[in-house]
């Protein structure tokens, strides 16, 4: 029986599970929905390149800060950071004829802001006061839910002394303070980073992050998503866990407590519900989605939370947003990692205007980053991101990715050409060095992290949220709290130190003294590894990890690896599920299982990518170890019903359309039976990029489609174009892996005809 149970991944689960694993010893399971740990600290990957979904920019990252010291003992020290260009926010506003980059350092910035409107000196200085102070005040928030009980009365009224304008509206400080619109335009423009408009939000939301940005801002090396690897090292060690693929149902209550949780695994083929128990409960999901999806909201349970879900339900929601996500082929003249915030409007932020311009694809504001030049990455990678309300993308609910239809592909096509125009804008030279374009919107946002309409900042930061004491780990149900930005405040650290709070509201009175002593200790003690690996060998649920050992490994072209690892047990998969490798200490990579079930996993493996995973894979040698779990995923079935997969084989015949090391899942497939009208599309380069004739496996009829030659025996032209020669069969199943932009055309193709494509869960 584990000690606590954490629903959800993000950094403030994490930093609880970690604090509560390491300082007392404790075991923590986690479980994630998602196949990717980290919440908005993962990353994703295409094309060989890796974008940050949550993570842009960190303050208060000084060596010896409350910050990094936690940071630094949750990860024993592997975390580095990279200080970005000492002018790391750049604002253009054409509108008000300004292009400002600010400045580390709360001298240098009052400098600027007095040097670029000098009869505003006296309110600027007022205001460098006011946002300091309001920060104090929700500093003091953080350490009155960290202190033992009898301490926290003097801790609030000490806020109290503080509280000044707080909780005054953004806006009415801004208009009561400045008589300039263009420097109010300039101070407020970046609140994206709280996602609250100057018009509903509370200033301690604003002053929070500009005091937090004052010093600087870093960016972890190697990009976020190697943070919860990372922290896990601590939770296993320990004998904790983080569980991947697994969506909780509901939050068990017996008697007014909190007892445990019911679970449904979505790692494998089919979905299996089961109940964990233990006696800490604690949701890093938000407070909404705890409330009203994983409590009862009627009955006893019910009854004790009735007051909390008012005071929600009654602040409404906050922001959600579009994001582009490009790669490049160079990074434009000027490009150094700054990020840069655009505003061509003059006006008040009108979330009902901002939308309807981005859905018409004339966006008026965004965010640009630059995750590949601040992580280290060899590529070369943008975000553009523009606030939207989730309203206007409601009609596609309950989609799924890649089957929401040809308006939404218009949509979001419409809205990337929008985006891109208005970022060159700032950016001379982006839109021609675009290669590859991928649009995330709420919907997106909500799938991948189950925020209520894609709400990734949680409740809104309003005067309202404040004065409700919703930020808060404490619940009515007694052994269940919360963790995360609705505990404390959005963002990595808001949420980070909300986790450490949570931390010692579990230990007790004891907890904060505990947790303190631990950070101000030089260096980090990890856990015994020996009973980690014992604990992990006896899962109960999810992928199983392995100890693996490399048994052969073969270049069968010259950029794809064969490489076969011999477990040292029968493992049990099936075609279209994939293993997790750890091809680096802290990063794990999704393949292709392209064998069956057995001692025996093989993979092909593509090194052109030039990360981690194919680093790992061009060294690796008959004999190494590695680390894998597995197995995760399945085809992902294309049915009238919207998509979902089979248990049972299909008696319908098959077409295979593969490019490149696409092949894999088919391969376990043809291992495990060719039928005699089995069909395999083989999209090629030239006919020196042919695995088929170099791979030892069984194979169907191969239908090879080379693209850039002309060779006897062959369709000349891509297997797109093979399938609209041949004409798509509805009766047909079609099954489609690899090259992203292939099996996007290939599906858009098949469904356009009536037909069914089934593809890859990762």
């Amino acid at each position: 029986m584990y000690d606590a149970l954490i629903i959800g991944s993000g950094i403030g689960s994490l930093t609880t599970a970690g604090l509560l694993a390491q300082t007392a010893g404790l075991r923590v399971l986690i479980l994630e929905k998602h196949s990717t740990p980290g919440g908005l600290t993962h990353s994703f990957r295409a094309m060989g390149a890796s974008w940050n979904v949550g993570l842009h920019y960190v303050g208060d990252m000084e060596p010896g800060s409350r910050p990094r010291q936690l940071l630094d003992y949750l990860t024993g020290g592997a975390l580095s950071w990279t200080r970005m260009p000492t002018g790391y926010d750049r604002f253009y506003l054409p509108g008000h004829g300004l292009d400002v980059t600010i400045p580390s350092g709360l001298q240098e910035y009052r400098r600027l802001l007095t040097s670029l409107f000098p009869r505003e000196k006296r309110a600027i200085r007022r205001y460098c006061a006011d946002v300091q102070r309001a920060y104090s005040w929700m500093s003091l928030g953080y350490v009155r839910e960290m202190v033992p009980p009898r301490a926290a009365p003097a801790v609030r009224l000490a806020q109290r002394v503080l509280a000044g304008c707080a909780l005054e509206l953004t806006e009415h400080y801004m208009e009561r303070r400045f008589q300039d619109p263009a420097l109010r335009a300039l101070l407020t423009t970046h609140w994206g980073d709280y996602g609250v408009e100057p018009e509903r939000s509370a200033f301690v939301a604003h002053a929070m992050i500009v005091c937090h940005y004052m010093n600087g801002a870093w960016f972890p090396s190697g990009g976020s998503g190697q943070i919860a690897r990372m922290i896990e090292e601590g939770i296993v060690g320990a004998g904790g866990q983080i569980r991947l693929a697994q969506d909780v149902e509901e939050i068990l209550v017996e008697d007014g407590t909190a007892v445990g949780v019911r679970v449904t695994d979505r790692s494998g083929l089919a979905p299996v519900s089961y109940e964990e128990r233990a006696p800490i409960i604690i949701s890093g999901i938000g407070a909404r989605e705890t409330y009203t999806r994983l409590l009862p909201t009627t009955g006893p349970t019910a009854a004790i939370t009735a007051r909390v879900r008012e005071r929600i339900a009654r602040l409404g929601h906050g922001a959600s947003a579009v994001t582009l996500y490009l790669a490049l082929d160079r990074y434009p003249d000027g490009v150094d990692g700054s990020n840069v915030w655009i505003n061509t409007a003059t006006g008040r932020a009108d979330p009902a205007r901002m939308s309807a311009d981005l859905l018409g694809g004339h966006p008026h504001s965004a965010f640009v980053s630059f995750p590949g030049i601040k992580s280290g990455d060899t590529h070369a990678t943008a975000e553009i991101v523009s606030f939207a309300q989730p309203e206007a993308f409601q009609r596609w609910a309950g989609t799924r990715p890649g089957l929401r239809g040809e308006d939404y592909e218009a949509l979001t096509s419409a809205m990337s050409r929008g985006l891109i125009d208005l970022a060159d804008a700032a950016v001379p030279g982006l839109k021609d060095a675009v290669r590859y374009a991928e649009v995330g919107t709420p919907l997106t946002i909500e799938h991948f992290t189950s925020n209520s309409l894609g709400c990734f900042y949680g409740l809104p930061l309003t005067p309202e949220r404040f004065r409700a004491d919703l930020a808060t780990p404490s619940t009515p149900i007694t052994g269940l709290f919360l963790t995360g930005q609705d505990a404390g405040m959005p963002g990595i650290i808001g949420a980070a130190l909300a986790g450490m709070s949570t931390a010692c509201k579990v230990l007790g009175p004891s907890g904060y003294p505990r947790i303190n002593r631990a950070l101000r200790a030089e260096g980090t003690k990890r856990a015994n590894p020996e009973r980690s690996q014992g604990f992990e060998a006896q899962r109960s649920a999810g992928a199983r990890r392995y100890r693996a050992t490399v048994q052969r490994v073969n270049w069968i072209t010259p950029t794809i690896r064969d490489i076969t690892l011999q477990l040292p047990q029968d493992g049990t998969w099936d075609a279209g599920q994939y293993a997790l490798v750890r091809v680096a200490p802290f990063e794990w990579r999704p393949y292709s299982i392209a064998s069956a079930p057995g001692k025996a996993v093989r993979l092909l493996v593509d090194v052109r990518t030039q990360g981690h995973g194919a680093a790992w894979a061009r060294h690796t040698q008959s004999g190494d170890e590695v680390d894998l779990e597995l197995p995760y995923g399945h085809f992902l079935h294309d049915t009238a019903a919207g998509g979902t997969h089979a248990d049972t084989p299909s008696p319908c015949r098959r077409v295979f359309v593969a490019t490149g090391t696409g092949i894999a899942p088919f391969l376990a497939e043809f291992e495990r039976g060719i039928r005699a009208d089995d069909v395999l599309l083989l999209g090629l380069a030239t006919t020196s990029d042919d695995l088929t004739t170099r791979l030892d496996a069984p194979l169907p009829h191969v239908i090879r489609c080379v693209s850039r030659e002309k060779t006897p025996e062959t369709f000349h032209g891509r297997v797109t174009d093979y399938l609209r020669t041949t004409g798509i069969d509805p009766q047909v199943d079609y099954y489609a892996c690899g090259s992203p932009l292939m099996v996007t055309d290939v599906a858009h193709l098949i469904r356009a005809a009536g037909g069914y494509v089934h593809t890859e869960s990762f």
